[in-house]
């Protein structure tokens, strides 16, 4: 059957409940000062909401919201970016101070636009099941307890409602306690309940391994267990905690640096019931200095990654359990240039799972180094984990982690009851071959249980214009603007996703056809060139002098560029970008 019949028949099965892109824009970096010339410490976005699938770097220059060891932000269903929270106070998409969204802390300072909590997974944005345009914020209150010291005393959360000020939104609802304890410093987490709308969220105790699940549904939050297992923990123990994509493990990779030694804490975890259960511990190498320790599960659960401050691990997962760890890399030792003659060490902190099917890794201080996990579905070193990959243009404390949005009901299972159907959604990725322009690699990144895929490149003249592999390559005939569709299905229904791919169609009649953006400027350290729409045949970057003489050059592709500008000369400069001769945009930037 051709795909122009396939399609329509597919889209009367399509769903859009399950279009959920909340974790698509991550914010990056902290303000520091309310200064938009100050671009090592201002705030930029990584959005995953673009033409290819990739992410582009953008600015945010008016952004005063400051971070410290904790991010979190949230968009819409549709990707379009709604707030951020610190853990002190949201700030709205307008830049501002929410409505009633200051001093969600009993720190008096803690003020908009302070730093905010320094509790990694301090803080978690969630959708309010039930509710439309609300959102639920959860943070953690830190607290001296006399003979104990610090630690967190409360767990409290705030309802944001994002119609209210013309979508600049508003706290309906402040400071709700849901827990008062002696609370560890980084165990926010949450995975959907098994009927497919509902939530489940874990806090942990702090010197204890006592875990408290709470429900989240249209009523509110609700504790519903209390699971205290055999294990003391250290008083302010770091680490990271994850859920696998499915929900059935949850998994805590602790830190416990007065006894030295990185752990790790395994549970199975029942949708259903909220339940864990099967716990097991496993203690790994002994390294002098410890660190937040960073986890994540690949997508397809196949694997399990674990990072010390100087090795990244990864175990198999069979059988529900972590097996055969191996070594995917150890930290390199690669200082980041800082510029005035400091530097900055970029060894391993916390990993987040990203929409286009990547892993990132901050540094432990942050910086503006990103180390990737290019494909986590496969064993080292086919994972491809390059460390100091990707230079955010702006200097960055943490990254966020994300909840599993993109998660469905158990079909069949005894909670689902809601009628939920995990119809599949569609969405995708491709990057164009660095050495011959016109091969293109597709990576499918749809979610709820799809079983067949359908791609069609829209290149009727090549031989192979149509496949069903998950993710296949595909070589155009030639220079010219492709319509490329995907159709994924299930025994639920299917969903369709079509890009134009435009390669190498610049010429002498439309030279200025390209959409292209440069940011910040004036620049410091760092120029990123997003080229946004079109994939070049042959593109250079070139930057001259006000004699004109060139200075830099550098080949650029379609997406973020990150163009190293410390070593210019302060003063203005002609930055031009040509493609196969033509000059696609000539702009002045200032270097200072």
């Amino acid at each position: 059957m051709k795909l122009q019949n396939l399609i329509p028949i597919f889209l009367l099965f399509s769903s859009p409940i399950f279009s959920q892109k909340y974790d698509f824009k991550w914010i990056m970096g902290y303000s520091s000062a309310d200064n938009p010339l100050d671009t090592g410490w201002g705030c930029s976005f990584m959005d995953f909401n673009t033409q290819d699938g990739n992410p582009i770097f953008y600015e945010s220059k008016y952004k005063r919201i400051d971070f410290l060891a904790n991010t979190s932000n949230i968009c819409d269903e549709n990707g379009k970016y709604l707030f951020s929270f610190n853990g002190a106070y949201v700030e709205g998409p307008n830049d501002s101070l929410m409505e009633n969204a200051d001093q969600l802390t009993d720190e008096p300072s803690q003020k908009y636009p302070s730093f905010g909590t320094g509790s990694f997974q301090g803080t978690l944005i969630l959708p309010f099941p039930g509710h439309k345009n609300q959102y639920l914020a959860f943070n953690k209150i830190t607290f001296y307890f006399e003979n104990f010291g610090l630690s967190d005393k409360y767990l409290e959360y705030s309802i944001v409602d994002m119609s209210a000020n013309q979508g600049n939104g508003k706290m309906l609802k402040r400071r709700i306690k849901i827990l008062q304890d002696t609370l560890d410093d980084t165990s926010l987490s949450a995975i959907k309940h098994a009927n497919g709308r509902d939530w489940w969220l874990l806090c942990c105790k702090d010197t204890r391994l006592e875990y408290f699940v709470f429900l989240i549904s249209p009523k509110g939050v609700e504790l519903k267990h209390r699971f205290d297992f055999p294990k003391l923990k250290s008083r302010g123990e770091a680490g990271q905690n994850v859920f696998s994509n499915d929900g059935s493990i949850f998994a805590s990779a602790r830190a416990d640096r007065l006894k030295a030694f990185y752990y790790l804490n395994w549970f199975n975890f029942d949708r259903c019931s909220g339940v864990l259960s099967n716990y097991l511990n496993i203690k790994l190498p002994f390294q002098i200095d410890q660190w937040y320790a960073g986890a994540m599960f690949s997508k397809n659960d196949s694997y399990f990654y674990y990072a010390c401050l100087d090795t990244l691990y990864q175990f198999d997962v069979i059988n529900g359990l972590p097996q055969n760890r191996k070594v995917v890399d150890y930290y390199d030792g690669f200082q980041e240039d800082l510029g005035r003659n400091f530097v900055g060490i970029t060894q391993f902190g916390s990993l987040s799972q990203a929409p286009d099917g990547k892993a990132y890794m901050h540094t432990i201080v942050g910086f503006r180094s990103l180390h990737t996990l290019h494909d986590p579905n496969h064993a080292t070193p086919l994972c491809n984990f390059k460390q100091h990959d990707i230079f955010c243009p702006t200097m960055k404390i943490s990254i966020p982690v994300f909840p599993n949005f993109r998660l469905g009901p158990i079909d069949g299972s005894s909670c689902d009851t809601l009628g939920i159907d995990n119809v599949p959604w569609c969405h995708w990725r491709y990057n164009q071959d660095t050495s011959n322009h016109l091969q293109f690699y597709f990576k499918d990144l749809s979610a709820y249980n799809v079983e067949n895929w359908y791609w069609d490149f829209g290149d009727p003249a090549s031989i192979s214009n149509t496949s069903t592999e998950l993710n296949p390559t595909h070589k155009f005939t030639s220079n010219g603007i492709y319509n490329v569709c995907l159709i994924v299905k299930n025994q639920f229904g299917a969903d369709t996703l079509c890009r134009s791919i435009q390669i190498g169609t610049v010429d002498s009649k439309n030279p200025g056809s390209v959409t292209i953006n440069t940011w910040p400027n004036p620049c410091k350290d760092f120029l990123v060139v997003n080229i946004l729409d079109y994939n070049p045949q042959n593109s250079f970057l070139e930057i001259y002098d006000l004699n004109g003489r060139l200075i830099l050059k550098q080949k650029v592709y379609q997406g973020s560029n990150f163009i190293q500008t410390s070593e210019l000369l302060p003063g203005y400069h002609i930055l031009c970008i040509k493609e196969v001769g033509l000059i696609l945009i000539t702009t002045q930037i200032l270097k200072f």
